[in-house]
């Protein structure tokens, strides 16, 4: 059986469950994510499937991590970072999926900066400290049988801080007239517009920031921006971020893990079994929501012949 370490002192199994279709951790994102979703990503395709499984809202989330988190520990820059060859090479190596999707990265790309930017605003409202970026925590929780595993954005010496970037909506919208002006929110025949942030904290982000918090022992905070709006949450604006309240979000994390264990147990092992207790929405698929945008048409296909 695989067993892991829990402090020095004591020691923790995976339960069955979970060994059976070879998990060894579970994460938030995991968590947070419908039981179909997860059930699609990680158990029916296999990693290399899903390596390939990308949009543009994932890959600029991705880039736009990578930029801040590197200008803070390296003292450089939003411009600087953007112009890194690592960061350069991930940028010109996206493969878009169609039109709207390609115009989606391009916008993205165009507005990093001011997104960037507006990050490191909001972390200068929190006490100056030195940041750790993706620090790696594997953390025990009971009554979950396994062990989540986290990367967390940025760990300093009083706060942790999880990044959430919002990048422009596009449409198509072709001009009828011929405008003199120059407008920043378009590119051809495609416009943009830029998201107010929200001035509530998601249920979803205040799970992953008190597992984060009561790992850590750190006071929680939440990064969110846009190219023209940004707030910073902790718990001296946030009522959900004050320290009796992260009790209820991670025990609402915790249920969703709870619920998911009973699937692996009624599944017992079987891939098949644990795809009918996860149905996905058809009606999902049909209109490509977000989940299965940019997953190769050949998977989708197969996915649904299962069901259907």
């Amino acid at each position: 059986m695989l067993v892991i370490g829990y402090m020095t002192f004591a020691l923790k199994i995976i339960a069955d469950s979970y060994q059976k279709f070879n998990i060894t951790n579970t994460s938030v994102s995991a968590c947070k994510n419908p039981p179909h979703i997860r059930c699609f990503q990680k158990h029916y395709l296999t990693k290399e499937q899903n390596s390939k499984c990308s949009n543009a809202s994932l890959t600029l989330g991705t880039i736009g991590h990578d930029i801040v988190e590197k200008a803070i520990v390296e003292n450089l820059t939003i411009e600087e970072c953007i112009q890194d060859k690592k960061i350069q090479d991930k940028i010109d190596s996206y493969i878009s999926f169609d039109k709207k999707d390609q115009m989606k990265f391009e916008f993205g790309i165009k507005n990093l900066e001011a997104i960037g930017n507006n990050h490191l605003e909001n972390l200068k409202e929190l006490p100056k400290q030195k940041w750790k970026t993706e620090a790696e925590h594997i953390k025990w929780i009971e009554p979950i049988n396994v062990p989540f595993r986290m990367f967390i954005d940025l760990t300093g010496e009083t706060h942790v801080n999880d990044i959430k970037n919002k990048f422009p909506s596009v449409k198509y919208s072709p001009l009828k007239t011929k405008q003199l002006k120059t407008n920043e929110n378009r590119i051809g025949d495609w416009v943009c517009s830029h998201p107010k942030i929200d001035q509530r904290a998601f249920t979803t982000d205040l799970m992953q920031i008190a597992l984060y918090s009561h790992t850590t022992g750190l006071k929680p905070s939440l990064s969110y921006a846009s190219a023209t709006d940004r707030i910073l949450f902790t718990e001296d604006n946030c009522d959900e971020l004050k320290p009796e309240n992260l009790k209820l979000w991670l025990k609402e994390l915790i249920a969703y893990e709870i619920a998911w264990e009973k699937k692996l147990i009624a599944a017992n092992g079987s891939l098949e079994e644990l795809m009918w207790l996860c149905v996905p929405d058809f009606s999902d698929i049909r209109k490509k929501s977000f989940w299965y945008q940019g997953v190769p048409k050949e998977y989708v296909e197969r996915y649904l012949n299962f069901y259907v």
